[in-house]
């Protein structure tokens, strides 16, 4: 099961199905956020993703460069799932949020 670390006490899964997901669940030690993509909300986000240094949230697309930081939780999170897309090759329609 593939993973992004979305900050240095955050890691995101994502899923293709509900079913995947509840079957997961379980073998996380501490879940933060499980919810379908669809009805995920910036202030929900704001705390699990890294804040670049007064400029944005981090691009985990491109991390290195800080001239490209988002300027949403919400565009920083869904660089993070276009990540997890690369790697799984499968859309996610429910993400989990997890603490360790």
């Amino acid at each position: 099961m593939n993973s992004v670390k979305l900050s240095a006490n955050y890691r995101l899964y994502a899923f293709s199905d509900y079913q995947s997901m509840k079957a997961a669940l379980p073998y996380m030690r501490s879940v933060k956020l499980a919810k379908r993509f669809t009805e995920l909300e910036e202030q929900e986000i704001r705390g699990f993703v890294w804040r670049s240094s007064g400029q944005g949230y981090t691009n985990y697309l491109n991390p290195i460069s800080t001239h490209r930081a988002k300027p949403s939780a919400m565009d920083s999170f869904i660089t993070a799932l276009q990540l997890l897309y690369k790697s799984n090759g499968y859309s996610a329609r429910y993400v989990v949020v997890e603490r360790g």
